[in-house]
């Protein structure tokens, strides 16, 4: 994807004409560096997944992250139980003091720093071994792949290996940044994917993200 200002710009104007509903909802939540999808408790993702998570989260959901922000609030007052990874210790302390603040009482955030970069190193990893506790209605994918994918890239692909062992029956996957791992959308049987392209809040441009519905 482009990332130059006047594809960020062109392509921002072109969503936003292509759903004008999601106009009032980008003025809300503009990019001001004060202000980050974590203050606003949305997830920072494409408004259309955003509009598919509106309607799809019951409170009944348990919900599994590779990654919090946002998302984890978000979740938080929305499904029954919560559980964030985070390999980053600043914003593990950031996300925490957020959650302790709100009262969420329903919700874990636990901090693995990842021991390497590579699928070897992430065999037995408790960041990535965690999810195998149980299984789960909903599993966002969006840890720390770095800005091109290029260190860390591994990491998306190998959380989304072990999303697909443990999703609930008529559960979801939620890959953030898809744009940077088209090779993971090929089509899969007994898989639904749908790549949402559209703005989102507290960003410039567009971002893309997809959604794997388990088929019955």
């Amino acid at each position: 994807m482009d990332n130059s200002y006047f594809s960020k710009a062109t392509g921002l104007l072109v969503g936003l004409a292509r759903a004008p509903q999601h106009i009032p909802s980008y003025l809300r939540h503009l990019p001001f560096w004060a202000r980050q999808p974590i203050d606003h408790e949305i997830p920072w993702i494409s408004f259309g997944a955003l509009d598919f998570l509106r309607k799809y989260v019951r409170p009944s959901h348990r919900v599994f992250e590779y990654g919090g922000g946002g998302s984890t609030l978000w979740f938080a007052r929305r499904a029954r139980a919560v559980l964030t990874m985070e390999n980053h210790p600043d914003w593990h302390r950031t996300l925490t003091a957020k959650l302790v603040k709100r009262g969420f009482s329903n919700t874990t955030c636990e901090l693995h720093v990842l021991s390497g970069d590579t699928p070897l190193a992430f065999e037995r990893d408790p960041f990535f071994r965690r999810i195998e506790s149980g299984t789960w209605d909903i599993i966002l994918v969006d840890c720390y792949c770095g800005h091109d994918a290029s260190r860390y890239g591994f990491t998306r692909p190998f959380a989304l290996d072990l999303a697909f062992k443990q999703l609930s029956p008529g559960g979801i996957i939620v890959l953030d940044d898809s744009w940077m791992f088209r090779e993971l959308l090929g089509p899969r049987p007994g898989w639904r994917i749908t790549d949402f392209i559209s703005p989102g809040p507290c960003r410039y441009g567009v971002t893309s993200t997809a959604i794997f519905e388990k088929l019955p």
